[in-house]
C-alpha cells in the first residue's frame, strides 16, 4: 500500500508540473500574440496613415478672419482678392519645406499669379529657439522689402538644415540673404537679428496660431476655414475648397 500511494503521489506531482509548464507556455504564447498584434497595428497605422488616426489629430476650428491681421502679413498674389489662403509655418519644419516644394507652386500657378487669391504666411515658429531667429530674419526682410520676403522664404526652405540641429544662426541667415536678396540692406538685417528687433512680431503670430487652434505646421486656412490636417498635401481637396469660395463672389 505504501509503495502504491507513493507512486500515485509522484504521478500527481508530474501532472501538476506538466500543467504548470503548459500554463506558463500558454501565457508566453498569449503575450507574444498580443505584442505582435500591437506591433503590426503600429506599423500599419504609421505607414498607412489610417483615417482613424487622422481623425484623432486635433483640428483647428473656423475663425473670424480679422484674427489673421492680413494687413500685417506677407502676401503673394492679390491682397484685395476675395480668397485668402493662410499658411502657418516654421522655417525649421521639414514638412513645411515639402509643402513649399509640392503644393505652393501649384497654388501660385493656379491662383496667385492670376490674382484670384492672396497667400499669406504667418509664423508659428516653435520647433526650437533658432526657429524664432529665422522668423525674426523673415520679418526683418519683409519690413525692408515685402517682395524680397518671398525670395527669402523660398531660399530658407531650400537651404534648410536638419530639424534637430541649431543651424538658423545670424551668420547663416545674413549670408543666405546676401546670396538671395542682394537688394536689401544686409547690415540692417544683421543688426535686427542681433537685437531680436522683430521678436514681438513673431510672438504675436504665434499667439494668432494659438487662438486659431493651430497646434502643428504646416496648417492652412482658406477664408478662415481650416484645411483638415490630413489634407494639407491633397491639392485636389485644397483646390475644391478654393473653387467653392470663388463661386461665392
Amino acid at each position: 500500500m505504501g509503495k502504491k500511494k507513493k507512486g500515485q503521489n509522484q504521478k500527481q506531482k508530474r501532472k501538476q508540473a506538466q500543467s504548470g509548464s503548459n500554463l506558463q507556455t500558454l501565457t508566453l504564447v498569449t503575450l507574444l500574440v498580443v505584442f505582435l498584434g500591437l506591433g503590426v497595428y503600429a506599423i500599419v497605422d504609421t505607414f498607412t496613415g489610417s483615417e482613424n488616426a487622422d481623425q484623432a489629430h486635433e483640428q483647428p476650428n473656423a475663425v473670424d478672419e480679422e484674427l489673421f491681421a492680413y494687413d500685417q502679413q506677407p502676401v503673394q498674389g492679390d491682397r484685395e482678392a476675395n480668397v485668402n489662403i493662410v499658411e502657418f509655418g516654421d522655417f525649421k519644419c521639414p514638412v513645411c519645406k515639402e509643402f513649399e516644394r509640392e503644393i505652393f507652386p501649384k497654388l501660385k500657378q493656379d491662383y496667385l499669379d492670376n490674382g484670384q487669391a492672396g497667400f499669406y504666411f504667418i509664423n508659428n515658429q516653435f520647433i526650437a529657439e533658432d526657429s524664432v531667429t529665422a522668423g525674426i530674419a523673415g520679418e526683418a526682410v519683409y519690413k525692408q522689402d515685402p517682395e524680397a520676403f518671398w525670395k527669402f522664404y523660398d531660399a530658407i526652405y531650400e537651404q534648410q538644415g536638419p530639424e534637430h540641429e541649431h543651424w538658423a544662426t545670424k551668420e547663416f541667415l545674413v549670408d543666405l540673404a546676401k546670396k538671395t536678396v542682394p537688394e536689401i540692406d544686409h547690415q540692417k538685417l544683421e543688426q535686427a537679428i542681433e537685437d531680436r528687433k522683430y521678436e514681438d512680431e513673431v510672438r504675436k503670430d504665434k499667439s494668432i496660431a494659438t487662438q486659431a487652434g493651430v497646434t502643428s505646421v504646416p496648417v492652412l486656412f482658406i477664408n478662415g476655414k481650416p484645411v483638415p490636417t490630413n489634407k494639407t498635401f491633397d491639392y485636389n481637396y485644397i483646390k475644391q475648397m478654393i473653387e467653392e469660395e470663388l463661386k461665392k463672389q
